[in-house]
């Protein structure tokens, strides 16, 4: 029976989803990671350059806590295989789909909350929101980064074996983007997802725009980006961990 017609799989989803999100909670050096270096990057930045730069920035420096995901993602599911609870898990009636999406949707919420904070953050630090910045779209773009950053975490958690080699080898991803993308520096490739995002957050954050062009055009890319990453990060997942 399909996936989505089976009642019970709501539940063992949840179930798993919540599991997950606790485990991560529960690590004080995870929660430091996930909420910390954010926080830590905002200080800095705020005191280091000033208000004028850090106000030209701010749209990027929120999208700097959801690329984080890709490490957090990728570790969480090479500590699952090195400690043997995947394996664990495959012998339970739980299918092997869930496992992975539970731990996929665990970090989204992880994602909200961080978003949440860094706006709050950002603004509490000073930097200026245009008047009429739609409050839905601060929070979807970020979102949406997170979502596409989970596909890269997927793509490196087929590769990695450990934990540990997870965190050093999503840098290899995390500082192109970063700075690739233009959330430091101005872009200097157009067409990737940081990018993106950055200059639909500025136009919404700095000028207050709803338009489709570049808001609306840019999210459906950034959008396009995550789906396709996310597809190809299950089946290159499921052939080279024989997992799923």
């Amino acid at each position: 029976m399909a996936l989505k017609m089976e009642p019970k799989v709501t539940k063992q989803l949840l179930y798993l989803t919540i599991k997950n999100f606790k485990s991560m909670i529960r690590e004080l050096s995870q929660l430091i990671w996930i909420f910390g270096y954010p926080l830590v990057f905002i200080l800095l930045f705020r005191f280091a350059y000033g208000l004028e730069v850090y106000n030209i920035f701010a749209p990027g420096v929120i999208i700097l806590a959801p690329i984080v995901l890709i490490s957090q993602l990728a570790g969480h599911f090479a500590d699952e295989k090195e400690s043997g609870t995947l394996q664990r898990l495959i012998t339970t009636p739980v299918s092997r789909q869930i496992i992975l999406l539970s731990g996929l949707f665990s970090q989204l919420i992880v994602a909200a909350i961080q978003i949440v904070i860094m706006l709050l953050l950002t603004f509490l630090f000073g930097a200026s929101f245009h008047p009429n910045a739609n409050i839905f779209l601060l929070f979807v773009i970020p979102f949406l980064v997170a979502f596409t950053s989970l596909g890269f975490g997927l793509l490196l958690a087929s590769f990695v074996k450990t934990a540990g080699s997870a965190g050093g080898l999503a840098w290899f991803i995390i500082l192109p983007l970063q700075f690739l993308g233009g959330l430091l520096t101005a872009p200097v490739i157009g067409f990737i997802p940081t990018s993106l995002a950055a200059v639909a957050m500025g136009a919404v954050m700095i000028h207050g725009s709803i338009a489709f062009d570049p808001v609306g055009l840019n999210l459906i890319w950034v959008t396009i980006w995550g789906v396709g990453l996310i597809i190809l990060g299950v089946l290159l997942f499921q052939r080279k961990t024989a997992i799923l």
